[in-house]
């Protein structure tokens, strides 16, 4: 149900504001069409009304796309798969890309079918294949399905032979010359040697079946830009360009050469292209040269503990067959490989004839085959053979070993010594602020000069802990990417059917055992099985199965492409690399990622960010009223190049430079729409709040009208797992969510601009601002120093013989203290409750001195990367997936029995702030340092310990602790405290610690020390708790807690003083008396709070927000004659 919103530029003729009543509906705008009419009459009535523009270029792919549906199925009397909808929606759109698939889904049939096609509209094609006898199957293929097709005779096609007779040679000459053809056919040689001619010929449709046979040769991929229509001097200028942008890195952009230029189709390649030239695609067509790479894999990962030339041969005797055996020396190897000879198993070796070996292993003449587990070994790298391996088996684990001797070790060592020797020298750490940047031996020296050698010896003792430390002096790190490869031998796709695998590990250790595991979890969220707990007869059973339905058993209905659009590029970026990228787009200003899943494609992009925002020249800042009804307009959004000013309204220049060099959302608008024309479905995935809602909602505006199948799915992670679940769970737009947050900004908008233009006016000075909410909290910012002032009060500090400090109000003079225990007895602690968002900025922003933005911006940085989940909450619960965290984690440390699952807060859709996978800190680090985890900075660090640490205590036992209750007498006064003094069970106190006190006797303790002091009982706030404050009193949201707390610093209200205390400015004060006197009843607690309410109640659907709006406005009218 439509909001009756109206949306710039979201009308699909004029593109001029339509309703988003309309835009769900399909519709153009009232002024192009003033009636409702079915989808398939609005062509004919827009043409009739004389107002047809934009809708014909709709109009027409949408004819010509079903015109090539029906050809398609005319030829093969099937549908086209989902991949081959996709291509030929690309190919209809003038679109040159890369065809991203697996083998036998139909990337040469659609050359095929789409040169045909061309052919019968009178453009020229050139089909390039990577040798004779293929081009010469094409031409046969292309010539019948030519028979299927009628007025398709005079369609003439030309083909290359280099087995022609003297008389063929010639004719094959004169009518190439002459250009005598419609579909020109050859082989990737031909290329070369001819390119002379080809590149003075213009094609439509370059198609290359075979890319990597062209991308041999850098001319080659000169000779077809040239067939496509670009100049030698086009071509050049644009390796300029590249070489420019490798030496300054700069951002990629796709020539305007590109226009009116023909297509060109590549299939993907094999092997990663290099060098400069295959960049030109990129540069001059907007897409890169795409490899099939699928990262999702089907894999049992067993660990066998008990490693034994007798077990691995009973291991193989129940596999039998297809086994890749690694081992981490050849001279190993070749013991095992005597070892299972001997005992029957037919096994090959790759240090023998590698080719011969591995073609017998191919026919099924050996069964296993054995070789070293390096990164670039040959059965690690290049072989995809679903068919026949299904098992992989490594005796050890293969790993990295440095020597971690001062002299010897390597840089990552060296950096977090001395980073760690740094953290508690704080003097010397101001001084070396950036050790990343410094040169080894530099570092090196440094370590040398600032660090002893025991000091340096018990430093890497404890930041490897986790690690294995050999005797020798070696440092054993599991070399993960080698395990991957080599374990995905076993899980590839097979047709359109990705097999099941299993992979094997013979390790005693167990260090190196949960290091390899813990690296594996984060990269793949890859769980082990120890073999005690497997059934392999029934593991077998699956991996046979899963090789037995091949393409011919496949529905082409199943596969389908998508085009997922979140908010933030780095997301985007994120959800690319653990599906692998196939292939990168840039369309306009947006890079999107193409990725295979199981599925079909999947096409990932950003919006970044908001795309609309309320205008302000309409109506009451940007609503109007009509007819009984409130109506927000929305425009797009607007940004000032050079001063970064950002507004909505339909403006040539920034209001505030003047400049003209504005960043304009519509145009990523426009971007998202015409890669909506591309897919079967459009999924957003922006955040998974209110505000995430309406975003979602506003690009669905502008691309409804376009494709209509479009749903709404949210990610609460970004993990391989918190997109599995989104997929599989699309929704419709929440549209209580829109209105309840259409509420909220027009609310915002009417009271903001009215108080801040008052304001404004009254102060002359438009840097000004106020709001509800901002105000209300000034407020309290200004009346809490006032209380502070006055609480001064003196106090005494004790310090007792047995360690223990007692504070009493006043000033005593005592030499001792009476103590008398009147109580003791165990208690059990409750557990803390996981972290929200208000209490997470709170503690974080009081233990680690970082501001509320800082934290969000480290929490975003979290979330995007896939660490945490989703950051702006106020539920405490958490789900199943996460109490599985704390309890793979805890059986990882040997702390099994310490798990005690809880839900904490509500059943809900949100969860609390926690991990996604069972990394600790100390993990996060090193998997940092390995360059694993990008970007991580000690604040991400220190921000994820906290979480984590706080999760993990929520899913523990609670500990048991002896609990003193002793009577303190000072003189007259008399002081009762429950003190802590033995820990009798340890629960979740092993994440956080704490504070125990000697046990207390019946006596009297003297005072060791005593202090007298000043200090307020009430205390100023802190942005942390102001933050609780917000919370408590029901003021704000998650996503605005830290944006209304930043505005007050932005606008000079308030500083911070240097305890970190919030303090208002003279300004400030001066602001908030005026508004308090003038127009206290919009600027205080309660009247906020209501509001706030209300939108509660539009969230959930208990009432109209246009009512709602009506009280806002009665509310306002009163405002705007004062």
């Amino acid at each position: 149900m439509a909001t009756g919103a109206k949306y710039y530029h979201s009308c699909i003729n004029c593109g001029g504001i339509n309703t988003d009543t309309r835009n769900e509906k399909g519709l153009p705008c009232e002024e192009c069409l003033a009636q409702e009419q079915l989808n398939e009459n609005i062509f004919e009535s827009l043409k009739k009304k004389g107002s047809l523009k934009h809708y014909q270029l709709y109009w027409n792919f949408q004819q010509i796309y079903s015109m090539f549906e029906k050809f398609f199925e005319l030829i093969f009397h099937k549908p086209m798969t989902g991949y081959q909808r996709t291509w030929a929606r690309r190919f209809l759109l003038s679109k040159s890309f890369t065809l991203v698939a697996p083998t036998g889904v139909g990337k040469t049939t659609f050359g095929l079918v789409a040169s045909l096609f061309s052919a019968l509209h009178g453009k020229k094609s050139a089909l390039v294949f990577p040798t004779i006898s293929l081009a010469q199957q094409s031409f046969e293929r292309l010539n019948q399905f030519k028979s299927k097709i009628q007025n398709a005779d005079a369609i003439r096609i030309l083909l290359f032979n280099s087995s022609m007779t003297k008389s063929e040679k010639e004719e094959f000459e004169q009518r190439f010359l002459s250009q005598d053809f419609e579909i020109l056919i050859v082989s990737s040689q031909f290329i070369s040697k001819r390119k002379d001619v080809l590149s003075k010929m213009f094609f439509d449709l370059v198609f290359v079946d075979d890319v990597d046979a062209i991308l041999k040769s850098s001319k080659n991929i000169d000779t077809l830009l040239q067939m496509i229509g670009f100049s030698e001097d086009e071509i050049e200028k644009a390796t300029e360009r590249l070489r420019s942008k490798n030496k300054e890195n700069g951002q990629d952009t796709v020539s305007n050469g590109s226009k009116n230029k023909g297509m060109l189709i590549v299939s993907s390649a094999t092997a990663k292209p290099q060098g400069l030239k295959p960049l030109l695609f990129r540069e001059l067509l907007g897409f890169e040269i795409g490899r099939f790479t699928f990262n999702i894999r089907n894999i049992t990962n067993i660990r066998i503990k008990n490693k034994s030339n007798e077990k691995l041969l009973e291991i193989i005797n129940i596999l039998k067959d297809g086994i890749l055996l690694f081992v981490n020396t050849e001279e190993e190897g070749k013991e095992i490989v005597k070892f299972l000879l001997e005992n029957g198993i037919k096994i090959g070796a790759t240090w023998n004839d590698f080719e011969k070996e591995f073609e017998f292993f191919k026919e099924g003449k050996l069964n296993v085959i054995c070789g070293v587990s390096s990164y670039y070994g040959k059965l690690i790298r290049g072989i995809d053979l679903p068919s026949r391996i299904k098992y992989c088996i490594f005796w050890e684990t293969p790993c990295f070993r440095f020597l971690i001797d001062m002299d010897k070790a390597p840089r990552f060592v060296l950096e977090r010594v001395f980073v760690e020797y740094l953290d508690n020298h704080p003097k010397l750490k101001e001084y070396f602020k950036n050790v990343e940047y410094l040169q080894t031996e530099k570092l090196r020296q440094l370590v040398s000069k600032y660090i002893s050698y025991e000091d340096y010896s018990k430093i890497v003792n404890k930041i490897f802990s986790h690690l294995k430390l050999t005797d020798d002096g070696k440092l054993i790190i599991p070399d993960v990417p080698t395990y991957i490869q080599g374990s995905g031998r076993t899980s590839r796709m097979f047709g359109m059917n990705l097999t099941k695998g299993v992979s094997i590990l013979f390790e005693e250790d167990d260090t190196i055992f949960e290091s390899l595991k813990s690296r594996l979890m984060f990269l793949l969220d890859e769980e082990w099985i120890d073999e005690s707990e497997v059934n392999l007869e029934s593991l077998i059973m699956e991996v046979e199965e899963s090789r037995k339905s091949r393409n011919e058993d496949f529905n082409v209905n199943d596969t389908k492409s998508r085009l997922m659009i979140v908010e933030s590029p780095t997301k985007a970026d994120t959800i690319s690399k653990f599906l692998e990228k196939a292939s990168t787009r840039r369309y306009g200003k947006l890079s999107v990622y193409e990725s295979i899943t199981p599925e079909g494609i999947l096409l990932i992009t950003a919006s970044k960010g908001h795309v609309y925002d309320l205008e302000t020249k309409k109506g009451l800042h940007g609503v109007e009223y009509h007819d009984g009804k409130f109506i927000p307009y929305y425009n797009s959004i607007k940004r000032c190049m050079k001063c970064n000013t950002q507004f909505t309204d339909e403006l040539d220049s920034c209001p505030k430079c003047a400049s003209n060099t504005i960043d304009d959302k519509k145009e990523i608008l426009k971007t998202l729409r015409e890669l909506a024309l591309e897919v079967d479905e459009v999924l957003i995935a922006t955040d998974p709040d209110v505000e995430g809602e309406k975003i979602s909602w506003d690009i669905s505006q502008y691309i409804k009208p376009a494709n209509s199948n479009i749903k709404r799915i949210e990610m609460h992670e970004i993990t391989r797992y918190g997109l599995d679940s989104a997929l599989k769970n699309p929704r419709q737009f929440n549209t209580n969510l829109v209105k309840s947050q259409i509420v909220r900004r027009i609310e915002d908008r009417w009271i903001g601009f009215e108080l801040s233009s008052k304001l404004q006016e009254n102060f002359k000075s438009y840097n000004l601002s106020a709001g509800r909410v901002q105000s209300t909290i000034l407020g309290w910012i200004v009346e809490r120093e006032k209380e502070y002032a006055k609480s001064e009060r003196t106090f005494t500090l004790l310090k007792l013989e047995n360690g223990y400090s007692l504070e009493i109000e006043g000033e005593e003079e005592c030499e001792r203290v009476k103590a008398e225990v009147v109580d003791q007895k165990i208690e059990e602690i409750p557990a803390p409750a996981p972290f929200s968002t208000s209490s997470l900025l709170s503690l974080a922003s009081q233990k680690l001195n970082l501001g509320v933005q800082q934290i969000m911006e480290i929490l975003q940085f979290l979330f995007e990367h896939g660490f945490i989940t989703y950051h702006r909450t106020d539920s405490t619960r958490i789900s199943a997936t996460g109490q599985n965290i704390a309890r793979m984690f805890l059986e990882k440390v040997g702390k099994k029995e310490l798990f005690l699952p809880r839900s904490v807060g509500d059943e809900g859709a949100h969860e609390a702030i926690r991990p996604v996978k069972p990394i600790s800190p100390e993990e996060l680090k090193e998997l940092a340092y390995e360059k694993y985890a990008q970007g991580i900075s000690q604040n991400h660090i220190k921000v994820y310990q906290l979480i984590f640490n706080r999760f993990m205590s929520s899913q523990m036992k609670n500990p048991k602790v002896l609990v003193q209750k002793v009577h303190f007498r000072i003189n007259d006064i008399e002081i009762v405290k429950d003190i802590p003094v033995k820990i009798e069970e340890e629960g979740w106190l092993e994440f956080l610690p704490m504070q125990i006190y000697p046990l207390f006797e019946n006596k009297d303790y003297s005072i060791t020390d005593k202090r007298s002091y000043k200090k307020h009982t009430i205390q100023l706030y802190t942005q942390a708790s102001l933050i609780d404050e917000m919370k408590q009193k029901n003021i704000g949201r998650p996503s605005t807690y830290a944006k209304m707390v930043e505005t007050l610093f932005k606008r000079g209200y308030v500083f911070e003083d240097s305890f970190r205390r919030i303090r208002s400015t003279s300004l400030g004060k001066k602001v908030y008396s005026y508004l308090s006197q003038k127009y206290g009843e919009y600027v205080n607690e309660q009247t906020t709070r209501e509001l706030e309410k209300l939108m509660d109640i539009v969230e959930e659907g208990k009432r109209d927000y246009q009512e709602i709006l009506q009280e806002l406005y009665n509310d306002i009218s009163v405002l705007l004659n004062k």
